[in-house]
């Protein structure tokens, strides 16, 4: 890969940026260790030493001084770590006991915070204006007490601590720049490959689909794959319905719209009876033309998706009740009996008007199939996740050979072409409601007759709708 195409890129530029600020908030860390550090090894510095003072007071109030030099003699010899320096002089300044031959010239006063300013003489490189640090006492014989560190002692620890801490931060950037490289390298070569698979799609190759990662890892990039490669399935599922949908109005609309226009033709050398009867023939026919483009624009809707206003909390017990009262006049006109078992309610989130038109489909096939004095049974089981609605008749049935092709638009079973109206189009509406709101259709056998089983889960399914509603298909 090039190089000057990963500088220019914007992950390495976002990974930069990250670098950069991962570096100040590490150097803010670090400049608050190294002044604790510092802090913390004064304060200890300084209770060391007034501490050596305080027990070096009580030897000289209980023994005098010749009982302190005794032990200013026995801590030299100890060389303990750190080390201190001693001295201890009469009241005209003549060295009595100590590890220094006299008085420094140039000495701080020990304080916790006396180091602060001298370690940043250090990190500065500006000269030291002390030769050591310590405390000094007056005894009442008019003799001083020194205890004291080296003031060189202190300076290597507080450049060893500042040298450790830099290189910790120049360890943090090396690595951070090396790990932005390869961050930038690996999403510079994925982007690439979505990328390029875009490129083809746009080329006219609908069928291409980008290459998911591999790995078991299910990372935000990953899932952004997945999710465009399934927008693209939609948009391929949406534009063979949309080739299906013209298909279908110009091969099966041709031959109605073939027939009016020649009744239309006709219309002329008709008497005026025959006129008046040939006018209510196409009128009928028109209407029927109009159903079928208002069932085929309805399909279209809800497989494409729209808003989904149209869902909403919803008794669905209440919206088959409904229906069956609703049919309940033609199924008497048969003289068929339809058996309902119910629950008392089903709340659920549906969109009332598309199941109403579902259901409607359904017990008006079921109705319609069904031989006179037939039987026919609507059950609903409620399940605390599902909901399943079953339709059953003692009809003809469908060959479970064609159970799957009667879903298809304008199919329908020879058998039923010539003895039933209808466009073929009414199962294809309720697969489409039925698939918007996450649910299956299943055909099976009644013997004899047709059982329709509608499973749909009470939750809203994942997806849009058209909030517009249309009457069933016929």
């Amino acid at each position: 890969m090039n190089p000057s195409r990963i500088l220019h890129a914007e992950t390495f530029r976002y990974a930069v940026l990250y670098l950069t600020g991962v570096s100040l908030a590490v150097f803010v860390v670090l400049a608050i260790g190294y002044g604790w550090v510092t802090f913390g090894y004064f304060r200890d510095l300084n209770a060391l030493i007034g501490a050596e003072q305080e027990a070096l007071a009580r030897v000289q109030a209980e023994g005098g001084r010749s009982a302190t030099a005794a032990a200013i003699g026995e801590r030299v010899q100890a060389a303990g770590v750190p080390r201190l320096f001693y001295l201890l002089v009469d009241a005209e300044g003549g060295k009595v006991a100590g590890n220094l031959s006299r008085w420094p010239e140039r000495i701080g006063e020990g304080k916790e915070w006396v180091g602060l300013e001298h370690a940043l003489e250090e990190v500065t490189g500006a000269p030291a204006a002390i030769d050591f640090i310590g405390s000094g006492r007056h005894f009442d014989d008019g003799s001083r007490l020194l205890v004291a560190r080296h003031y060189k002692d202190i300076s290597e620890f507080l450049r060893l601590a500042l040298t450790v801490l830099l290189q910790a931060m120049l360890a943090t950037i090396i690595v951070g720049a090396i790990g932005a490289a390869l961050l930038s390298m690996r999403l510079k070569r994925l982007i690439s490959e979505v990328n390029d698979s875009i490129a083809t799609i746009l080329a006219g190759d609908l069928s291409q689909r980008i290459p998911v990662l591999e790995d078991n890892r299910d990372d935000d990039f990953r899932r952004l794959i997945v999710n465009f490669n399934h927008m693209l399935d939609r948009i391929g599922q949406l534009m063979a319905n949309l080739q299906q949908l013209s298909d279908n109005i110009a091969h099966d609309l041709r031959t109605p719209l073939t027939r009016l226009r020649n009744r239309i033709a006709r219309l002329e050398f008709d008497d005026r009876e025959a006129r008046g009867e040939a006018v209510a023939g196409m009128l009928q026919e028109s209407d029927d033309l109009l159903a079928t483009f208002n069932a085929l624009l309805r399909i279209a809707q809800i497989e494409a998706g729209g808003a989904r206003s149209g869902f909403a909390p919803t008794d669905i017990a209440l919206i088959v009740r409904d229906v069956c009262e609703f049919y309940e006049p033609l199924a008497a006109e048969k003289h068929q009996t339809v058996c309902i078992d119910l629950p008392p309610a089903c709340p659920g989130v549906f969109d009332r008007d598309l199941l109403f038109q579902a259901c409607a489909n359904l017990l008006d096939n079921a109705i319609k199939y069904a031989p006179r004095d037939g039987h026919i049974e609507v059950t609903m089981r409620c399940a605390p996740e599902t909901v399943e609605l079953e339709f059953a008749d003692d009809g003809p049935g469908i060959p479970p050979a064609e159970r799957e092709r009667v879903f298809e638009r304008f199919y329908r079973v020879e058998a039923s072409r010539s003895g039933y109206p209808g466009n073929g189009l009414g199962l294809s509406l309720v697969r489409a409601v039925g698939n918007l709101h996450g649910g299956s259709i299943e055909l099976g056998d009644n013997a004899p007759g047709l059982r329709v089983v509608m499973r749909l889960p009470r939750q809203p399914a994942r997806g849009e709708l058209t909030s517009a509603a249309a009457a069933p298909a016929r």
